[in-house]
């Protein structure tokens, strides 16, 4: 398979998972569909920036740890303290999950671009059940 082909299939897989991932996020009681278009593109530009490294191993160590710098701005963004406490006197966080969830997307596109597409799609259904399991089974009594 030819260099430009494998890394177009890494770049579509990277998407893919990013969007199977945005897609859960998208379907939280908040609904914020932009969750979508971010988790593809965080997926998609962790991929990018690990294969614009190309093959050597320091380099790609730098690019990895630009995009672990970077998605963490992007993931405190995504957190909100509120500024009013509940009745208790305790803080209301929200966005911790939709934060790692950032973070992961960005993990699967480094992966999907550096290591073999199945420990990505191994994360990634890992992921997708502790994602179901924890939303559904927090709804119930």
């Amino acid at each position: 398979m030819s260099t430009e082909l494998d890394a177009l299939l890494r770049m579509g897989l990277a998407v893919a998972c990013g969007l199977a991932v945005g897609l859960n996020r998208a379907h939280t009681p908040t609904h914020r569909t932009n969750r979508l278009r971010v988790h593809a593109l965080v997926g998609l530009s962790a991929c990018l920036m690990v294969l614009a490294a190309g093959h050597d191993l320091q380099a790609r160590s730098h690019a990895i740890q630009g995009v672990a710098t970077g998605v963490g701005f992007l993931g405190a963004g995504e957190i909100l303290v509120e500024p009013r406490s509940d009745r208790a006197g305790n803080v209301q966080v929200r966005g911790l999950t939709s934060a790692a969830s950032i973070w992961f997307t960005a993990a699967l596109g480094v992966t999907v671009a550096a290591s073999t597409p199945i420990l990505a799609a191994a994360a990634l259904g890992l992921a997708l059940i502790t994602l179901y399991v924890t939303e559904n089974g927090s709804s119930q009594p």
